[in-house]
């Protein structure tokens, strides 16, 4: 393996390692070589720290009563190159949840991609009899969402109690 004299080689090659996507002669001669060298051998451990890092979850789910209550983990934004716009619609549109409640206020920024995913989930909630609603949005999303008049759909409320009690 000349993975040492080619970095971009040998970046692909863990790519392709990790995704399974290597015939079996090279899976062979690649775990043999990276068993043997701390260099590689570290490099691909880096990789697939990173590989996990990037697998978890951005939005946690619980449940207050017969709210489902979506927090994001941590800071996100809804656009359309983020991957907490697709594991928004995952996580509304694989349940059968009829009252949602949808915490922005770790979301700094949305694109016309995270509107999209907002009233994608808002049109789930209502084709299941339910009800989905926004939480602490912060100014600048609030000001989205009054602008684009996507406020007159999706009720926001400034606290999760208040945003509890309107469910009821």
């Amino acid at each position: 393996m000349q993975c040492h004299e080619e970095p971009m080689l040998r970046e692909e090659l863990i790519a392709k390692y990790l995704l399974k996507r290597l015939d079996a002669d090279t899976v062979e001669a690649f775990e043999s070589h990276y068993l043997v060298c701390d260099e590689c051998f570290e490099e691909l451990r880096a990789s697939q720290l990173l590989i996990a890092g990037l697998g978890k979850s951005k939005i946690s789910r619980r449940q207050v009563g017969d709210v489902a209550v979506l927090d994001f983990t941590g800071p996100a934004q809804l656009t359309r190159l983020s991957s907490e716009v697709k594991e928004l619609f995952s996580s509304v549109l694989e349940q059968k949840d009829t009252k949602v409640l949808i915490d922005l206020s770790r979301v700094s920024r949305i694109d016309s991609a995270g509107l999209g995913a907002l009233m994608a989930c808002y049109s789930h909630a209502v084709r299941n009899r339910g009800l989905l609603k926004l939480l602490n949005p912060s100014s600048e999303v609030q000001n989205l969402l009054r602008i684009t008049k996507i406020d007159s759909l999706l009720q926001s409320y400034p606290d999760e109690r208040s945003a509890l009690c309107s469910f009821e």
